[in-house]
C-alpha cells in the first residue's frame, strides 16, 4: 500500500485524517475460559490504537481501488471482495503486516481457505481453533405471521421464507454485552444475512458516555466518517470506515450518524431482497436471497 503525507496546515490535516490517536487505554488481559478454549492468559481481547489505524488504513486503501472484476475472485490492482478484505485487515490486527493487499493469500495459514471453504463461517472456525477468537454471539430477525410476531429460524421451512420486519434483540446491546466493563477498543468479525456479507465492526468503548463503532469493508456504501470535536465530519470519495451509534437512521444523513441497529435491520432487508440483477429495481424483491441472521465473533490476540 502506498501513503503519501500531506504537509499542510496541521488543524486541517487533523480533522480529515479522523485519526484515532486520541489517548487510547492500555490492553487489558481477557478473562481465560479453558473449558471452551477461547481464550488464554497470553490473549488480550482489547486492541491498540496502533492496531486499529492499521487496519483503518488498510480499509480506506482497499475501498480506493477499481472493483475487482465480475469473472474474477481476485486480480492485483483491483479492491478485495468481502472475504478476502476482512482476511486482509485480520492480517494487519492480528500480526502486524499482511501479504493480502498484494495477494489473495495470506503467510498465515489460519487465514487462508481454498475455494471451498472460502467463507466468513470457515475463517472463524479456523480463528476459534486457534484462539483468536473470545466470544461468539447471534441476532435473529422477527416476521409477522397470521397477525402474530415470530422469529425466522432455519428449523422452521415456514418461518425461514418471511421477509425480516425486525430484529430480535440488539445488536448494539449484544457488543456492549461481550466488553463488558473493559475499556478501549475491541474488534468483531461480523457476518450479515448468514454470510451473504462479512465485514468488521471495530467498537470504541474508551468511555461510556461517548461509545461508538466503525464499519468497515470493501464497498462504497459507507463512507469514511468519524467525529472530532462531537463534530461529524466525512471526507469525500473515502470510504470503508463508517462511525455509527446506537441509535440513528438507516441511511446516511448530513450530520447524522447511522444508528447500527437500524443499519443492520436495512441490510438484512436489502440482502434478502437482492436479485443481483444489474439493473434491479429498488421495490423489486427475490425473497429468500439470504437467510436473516447476524453472527458475530470477538477477536483477540497475542500479546
Amino acid at each position: 500500500m502506498k501513503f503519501h503525507l500531506l504537509v499542510v496546515y496541521p488543524v486541517v490535516v487533523a480533522v480529515l485524517s479522523g485519526s484515532l490517536h486520541m489517548a487510547f487505554n492500555t490492553p487489558r488481559h481477557g478473562e481465560p475460559v479453558p473449558a471452551i478454549k477461547k481464550d488464554s492468559l497470553t490473549r488480550t481481547s482489547v486492541f491498540s490504537i496502533d492496531d486499529v489505524e492499521r487496519i483503518k488504513q488498510f480499509f480506506i486503501s482497499n475501498a480506493a481501488l477499481p472493483e475487482q472484476p465480475k469473472d474474477s475472485n481476485w486480480r492485483p490492482g483491483y479492491r478485495h471482495k468481502c472475504i478476502n478484505t476482512v482476511r486482509g485487515a485480520l492480517d494487519l490486527l492480528l500480526f502486524g503486516e499482511s501479504s493480502i493487499p498484494d495477494s489473495l493469500y495470506s503467510r498465515q495459514p489460519v487465514l487462508n481457505g481454498n475455494f471451498l471453504n472460502n467463507d466468513i463461517n470457515a475463517l472463524a472456525k479456523r480463528l476459534r481453533d486457534s484462539h483468536f477468537i473470545r466470544s461468539y454471539d447471534t441476532v435473529r430477525f422477527l416476521s409477522m405471521r397470521k397477525g402474530e410476531w415470530v422469529p425466522i429460524t432455519k428449523a422452521d421451512p415456514v418461518s425461514r421464507g418471511l421477509q425480516p420486519v425486525a430484529m430480535e434483540k440488539s445488536l448494539w446491546n449484544t457488543l456492549l454485552a461481550r466488553v463488558g466493563k473493559e475499556r478501549g477498543f475491541s474488534v468483531f468479525l461480523v457476518s450479515v444475512c448468514d454470510g451473504y456479507h462479512a465485514a468488521l465492526l471495530t467498537l470504541d468503548h474508551r468511555n461510556t458516555s461517548e461509545l461508538k463503532v466503525y464499519w468497515s469493508d470493501q464497498t462504497h456504501k459507507h463512507p469514511w466518517r468519524f467525529y472530532v470535536n462531537n463534530k461529524l465530519e466525512e471526507v469525500p470519495g473515502k470510504y470503508g470506515w463508517e462511525v455509527m451509534h446506537a441509535t440513528g437512521p438507516e441511511e446516511l444523513l448530513n450530520g447524522s450518524a447511522r444508528g447500527l441497529d437500524a443499519y443492520m435491520l436495512y441490510a438484512n432487508k436489502k440482502f434478502w431482497c437482492d436479485c443481483g440483477r444489474p439493473n434491479q429495481k429498488p421495490d423489486e424483491c427475490c425473497a429468500g436471497n439470504c437467510f436473516p441472521y447476524i453472527q458475530i465473533w470477538r477477536l483477540q490476540k497475542t500479546m
